[in-house]
This record gives C-alpha cells, structure tokens and sequence, in this order.
C-alpha cells in the first residue's frame, strides 16, 4: 500500500467521513463521486492546481493515478482518511490546508492603462496558442462572423458567445436561453462551451465591483448556470457549478489576478502559460472566457 498526504483540500471537500466511489481515472487526477452527491471531488498530483473540489496531493515523480484506481472502485473518508477498498493507497488528509480562491474585485471605472497591458498580453499569447492547437474557440473571430470553410461546431460556439456578450451588457434577462444552447457544447472530457462559461462568469464576478444592478444580474446568471449544467457531462457540471459559486481553480484565479492587480510582466507571463496549459484546450477556452467577461463589463476599455 502507498501511504500519502494531502497538502490542500478544496472548500467543497467534505469536513466529516464519506463515502464515494471511482468516477473516472486519468494520469494526474481520479475524479471520486460522493455517495450522498452529485458533485464529483477531485483527487490530483502535486503539480496541478489547487480545485474548489479538490485534493492535491504531495505525490512522488513518476506517480499515476493509473496505477491505483479503476472506475467503480469504492473509497471511504475515516477520520481524515481517505482509502480504497483494494487497500491499494491510503491519503491522510489531516495535514492539508483547507484553500478557497479569492477572485479580485475591481469596478470597471477603475481599469487603467495597466490593466489594459496585462489583458492585451494575456489576449496576443491565447490568440498565438489557439492558432496554434486549430481550437474550436479562436478568440480573435469572436468579434465578426466567421466563414463557412470553418467548422460548424466553431461557427456555433462565436455565434453564441456574441449572442451572450450582447445580453449580458445589456443586462437582458432573456440571456438563458443563449446559456442554455452553449452549455455542453463542443468536443473534449469538458466541452468548449462550458470551459468558457466558468471563465466568463470569473471574468464578470471581477469587473462587477460595487455596481448594484451588475451584482443582482450576475447572481440571477450564476442561477441559470446552475439550473442549465444538468445538460453536460459530470465533470463539467461540477467545474460550473463552483463557477457559479465564485469559485475556480488556483490557476484561473491567479490569472485574473494578476491582470486586474497589474503583476509584472515575467509575473504575468508565467501566469499565464500555466493558465493556457490546463488539459488539452480546456486552459484556452476558460482564458478565452475570463478575458471576454472582463472586457464585456469593461465599459469599452479593452482593445476588442
């Protein structure tokens, strides 16, 4: 039996004991279900990021969840144990800090020459690696129609984010409908749809500031969200579930940060490659969503 510890614990993670069983497995996380939930945890190597549902783990090189876990696998939490029924690895979970994000908070007034430099960097770099991985989201065609030799499903995709950019400045309440047919769409373990969606909802809840009306929409959205996830997969609908909570992983929350706080470019730069290289195109798409909620209540202040 492997013997390991936890170094963080998600807010979501459970205080008292449970039970769960094996969701799916992948090279650097297992994704547990809760017995009593609907909401996946996430178990993940040292060298991910910090999870609003997450358990990482000080894990040794080479280390595979592979290795240890198969779908259906049933695992219990006793007494900040987490172990398999196989008794093939044992996670000690008392040790871990308990980690919850805390998203910037920055009134669209207050966006200076500063901010703008940190989101145009961050924008030139997505737009680079998009081009680059051929993804079904490319930032630079969101502001026109695309053309038809492009594919149906990224046609779609610009479509209804230039729907979604037009109802939410305007604080239309029709605005669920558009959520609704982008929710679960795309390719990959979490479509590109929603990947946009859990950035886009950070990009808003970071430019809202004190503005009344902005807040009380925002909610209402973070409600739709909610209530429309059961349309995609379980792993997706656990990422905008938290979303729609104000929380996101460590590296999403990073990134904005470091764009409405101004870091430093080498700063800003690592941030960002960190961000972009989450999954496959999943890191691209949730950046895509983030700068496009901060330029969308950004009163015109960024150069799209």
């Amino acid at each position: 039996m492997i013997q390991l510890k936890a170094i963080t614990l998600g807010y979501a993670v459970p205080r008292k004991d449970f039970d769960a069983t094996v969701h799916s497995v992948f090279h650097e996380a297992v994704n547990l279900r809760p017995i009593t939930s609907n909401r996946l945890l996430t178990l993940v190597t040292a060298g991910c990021a910090d999870l609003p549902q997450g358990v990482r783990m000080a894990t040794p090189e080479g280390f595979s969840f592979e290795l240890y876990f198969k779908a259906g696998d049933w695992l219990t939490c006793r007494g900040a144990v987490l172990a398999d029924d196989q008794e093939q690895i044992e996670i000690d979970l008392a040790p871990a800090k308990r980690w919850k994000c805390s998203l910037p908070s920055l009134a669209a007034d207050d966006i200076t020459p500063q901010v703008v430099a940190a989101w145009t960097l961050v924008w030139q770099a997505l737009n680079e690696r998009q081009r680059s991985y051929n993804a079904e989201i490319q930032a630079a065609e969101l502001w026109h129609a695309g053309d038809s030799a492009q594919s149906t499903i990224r046609n779609r995709v610009g479509e209804l984010i230039r729907e979604l950019i037009e109802a939410v400045r305007n604080l239309d309440a029709s605005v669920g409908k558009i959520v609704a047919r982008l929710i679960g769409l795309g390719s990959g373990l979490t479509p590109s749809g929603d990947d946009f969606l859990v950035g886009f909802l950070t990009g808003l809840q970071c430019v809202a500031g004190s503005n009344a009306m902005r807040l009380i929409y925002l909610r209402e959205l973070w409600k739709l969200v909610i209530r429309l996830s059961h349309q995609t997969n379980d792993i997706s609908r656990t990422y905008l579930y938290h979303a729609a909570h104000g929380q996101v992983s460590s590296r999403l929350a990073g990134l904005a940060t470091a764009i409405t706080k101004c870091a430093g470019r080498e700063q800003l730069v690592i941030t960002t490659e960190e961000a972009l290289h989450e999954g496959h195109t999943s890191g691209m798409d949730t950046v895509t969503g983030l700068l496009v909620g901060l330029a969308t209540w950004g009163n015109g202040s960024f150069p799209v």
